[in-house]
Order: structure tokens, then C-alpha cells, then sequence
């Protein structure tokens, strides 16, 4: 588990918005995976904001652990470590299957969670552990799986998932939820610029799919509003939802009718089902691989990449280094 340069911008960009980090956790001591031209462009926002040189990165090596430069970057005053073993030297053991104490509630600013989630065998628990763990107004950063990484832990999870989990009803906000692909497994080894961020399937009122090649990682920011019985109701898919609330379905595409689409668009459609089935097959596979794809606007819009150099028009992979600067 680690955090990259997407992920520490994250972070930072949220601090400047005004999420505190004073009292932080994270599950799992985290790893720094930093590349040579980010670990220049980060050393140089720091200095432009500080005036001086960030003493972390001052002899970076790849795979640092990431402690001193959070506590840095994020001015965290207080940074605990949470694991389910202490071999990493966590400050606190715990196994995030089970529920975690009730003295450790409300307790954190902000959780980091960068690649344990899809490791825990009990998503439910360890949510209501996430949430838990927060104080009100706190912020909640998670980076997991979301495609291509079959196998790298028990699960890969959808952005419907973090949209309806994180949501009023359970005392929560979504403020930020992008996707970035990656070059190779270990997504670490990918310099990427790459950020859609990606629409609520309730407020599209259909599913937000994505079909694509390369491992894509997604990252979530949600604010805590309220404490509540969180997740004491099981959250339903919302295109699902919507079809029982209009009582109107196609039962051969499992979307929404009428209501959402234009009458060009429904005869269209029809005339489509009029065809031969192996027709009609690879023209309706072939508009719906367009719709989960990247290159759908209505589902994933590109993002900057806040930093002190520009997105790039492709990505890059490079070596890991050592940089001493």
C-alpha cells in the first residue's frame, strides 16, 4: 500500500479547501511513491508556500515511508497508525473486521486509507469502522481497486458503491470521486496526469460503467455531516431504485425508459430490435462498450491535476529512483 503523487495532491488540495488534518490515522503505515519530477514539483510548491525546503524529501528514496512528509505536507500534529499487526510498527493493532472500540469514536480529523479496504474481508464492518472513526466534519480519503486488478485483494469496487454508502442518509458527502489508469499491476509505477471524475448514477439516472484495458484506481474524499446509525439500512443500486419508483423497464437492456430518453432516441432503439439478432447484437454491444468508456462525457469528465507542472498528454513510466536533491 502507498501514496502517490495523485494521491498526496489529494490531499493537499483538500487541505487548501480547509479540511484539517491535525489528528490523523491512516490504516496501514504507508509507503511514499514518488517519481523524480514530482518529487521536485512537490518540494518546490512546498518552499513557494513556506519559504523553505521540506526536510522530508530531502533524500526521498522510493518506497520511504510516507510519515514525516504527511506530517509535513499536511501539518498533521498528531499521526496514528492503525494495522492488524504490529510488524509495520503500528501504533494501534486492529482487525478491521470487527468493530472497532467505542473509545475511538469521533476521535480523527481525517482517516487515509490507501490500499486496505479491498483487503479486508468485511466491507460492511470496516465502513461503519471508517465512519466511525471520524469526527464530525472530518474527511475520509480511500484509494482502492475499481478495475483490472482481479486478484490483487478480495474485491474492486464501483463508484456506485462510495455514492450511495457515503451518503446524507448515512451522514456523509461525497466531495471528489475520480478514476486513474495505470500502465502496469503495481499502479505506483505509472506517472500519470490522468483524472476523470466520474457522475453519480442517481443523478444520471443509469449505470456509470467502464469498460477499459489498463488497472484503474479510484479515489474518494467524503466529509463527514452527522453521526448516524450508519449503513443501518442496505443501500440498493439507484438505477434500481428509479425503475421501481417509474415502474417502467426494458427488459432487454436493464435501463430506464421513457421518462429519461427522447422519443429519437427510443425509436431508434427500436428499429435496432427489428433487426437480426446478430445485428442487432453488435450494434447494441458496440453503442454500449462506447457508453462505458472513458471517452463518455455524460459519465467521466477530465480533471486537472493540481501541482506546479502541467497534465501531460499521455502517460509516462519510468524507473523508480532514488532522489537526493
Amino acid at each position: 500500500m502507498g501514496i502517490t503523487y495523485c494521491d498526496a495532491m489529494a490531499y493537499q488540495t483538500a487541505k487548501q479547501r480547509g479540511a484539517s488534518f491535525g489528528n490523523t490515522l491512516t490504516l496501514g503505515r504507508q509507503q511514499l511513491y514518488l517519481h523524480r519530477r514530482e518529487v521536485k514539483a512537490l518540494r518546490n510548491m512546498y518552499r513557494a508556500q513556506t519559504g523553505h525546503w521540506p526536510e522530508s524529501l530531502a533524500c526521498y528514496r522510493w518506497e520511504d515511508y510516507a510519515d514525516e512528509f504527511l506530517r509535513q505536507f499536511l501539518e498533521i500534529s498528531n499521526l496514528t497508525v492503525l494495522d492488524a499487526s504490529d510488524y509495520e510498527g503500528a501504533d494501534r493493532i486492529h482487525d478491521m473486521n470487527m468493530p472497532i472500540p467505542n473509545a475511538w469514536s469521533n476521535e480523527f480529523d481525517a482517516v487515509i486509507d490507501c490500499g486496505s479496504l479491498e483487503h479486508i474481508f468485511d466491507i460492511p464492518v470496516a465502513l461503519r469502522n471508517l465512519a466511525s472513526l471520524l469526527k464530525v466534519g472530518g474527511s475520509l480519503f480511500i484509494t482502492t481497486p475499481a478495475n483490472n486488478l482481479t486478484g490483487h485483494g478480495f474485491y474492486q469496487f464501483s463508484p456506485e458503491l462510495m455514492f450511495r454508502v457515503f451518503s446524507p442518509e448515512n451522514g456523509f458527502t461525497v466531495l471528489n470521486l475520480t478514476l486513474r489508469e495505470a500502465s502496469f499491476p503495481s499502479v505506483e509505477l505509472t506517472r500519470t496526469r490522468k483524472l476523470y471524475s466520474v457522475a453519480d448514477p442517481q443523478e444520471v439516472h443509469q449505470r456509470v460503467g467502464l469498460i477499459s484495458k489498463r488497472p484503474t484506481v479510484m479515489l474518494v474524499e467524503a466529509r463527514k455531516l452527522a453521526n448516524t446509525n450508519f449503513l443501518s439500512k442496505a443501500p440498493y443500486q439507484s438505477d434500481y431504485v428509479t425503475i421501481w419508483q417509474n415502474n417502467e423497464y426494458d427488459s432487454k437492456r436493464a435501463v430506464v425508459t421513457s421518462a429519461q430518453k427522447s422519443a429519437s432516441r427510443r425509436l431508434l432503439r427500436e428499429l435496432v430490435d427489428l433487426l437480426p439478432l446478430t445485428l442487432s447484437a453488435q450494434i447494441t454491444g458496440r453503442y454500449g462498450r462506447r457508453q462505458f468508456s472513458l471517452g463518455n462525457k455524460e459519465f467521466y469528465k477530465r480533471v486537472p491535476l493540481s501541482g506546479s507542472f502541467p497534465i501531460e498528454s499521455n502517460q509516462s513510466t519510468v524507473q523508480p529512483h532514488s532522489a537526493k536533491m
